[in-house]
């Protein structure tokens, strides 16, 4: 198993294993579910599909909620901003790819099913993200959320306000 810390505080990225054939894949979602990954507990378990390419889904941050995400299938560039005040990594931002197809960028990481990588995304509350499928192939992610759902738990942000972020879009063709 492979651990992959960010430059953001508390955000970590686990490989999972995957086996492939012929026939598809199986893909481990919680090998080791009682360590730190999902110490935060199950409030929610949930799909979200993205179906139109650079084109954003999720963009928000939670004041309680921690989430594991995991790119099942498609392809995406995440984006994570840490939003947290009181955090040694405040206002620093994160991209990776992931998904089900390699797409190198020469500045960003990826894991993807096809290299036999699963990334399981542990989200701390406090860190804004958001991902946009980047092939023209559906992304499906799934959420494992230490909260049931509260809309009064979702805060947003201006992308506008980071010009550093969007110069990192602007390499995929993204719009703030």
């Amino acid at each position: 198993m492979e651990i992959i810390q960010t430059n953001i505080e508390g955000l970590t990225i686990r490989i999972n294993k995957v086996v492939k054939d012929e026939r598809g894949f199986l893909a481990e979602i919680a090998p080791y579910a009682e360590d730190s990954f999902l110490k935060a507990g199950i409030g929610n378990i949930y799909v979200s599909v993205a179906k139109e390419r650079n084109v954003a889904k999720a963009g928000h941050f939670h004041k309680k909620n921690v989430e594991n995400f995991f790119t099942i299938s498609g392809t995406s560039l995440w984006l994570f901003v840490d939003c947290r005040n009181d955090s040694l990594t405040f206002n620093k931002f994160y991209t990776v790819i992931l998904g089900s197809k390699n797409f190198p960028q020469a500045d960003t990481p990826f894991y993807t099913i096809e290299d036999s990588k699963m990334a399981q995304v542990l989200v701390p509350s406090g860190v804004y993200h958001i991902f946009w499928p980047i092939t023209d192939d559906d992304v499906t992610v799934l959420a494992i959320a230490s909260e049931p759902y509260d809309k009064s738990d979702y805060e947003k942000i201006d992308l506008n306000n980071y010009p550093e972020i969007k110069n990192r879009l602007e390499k995929f063709e993204i719009q703030v």
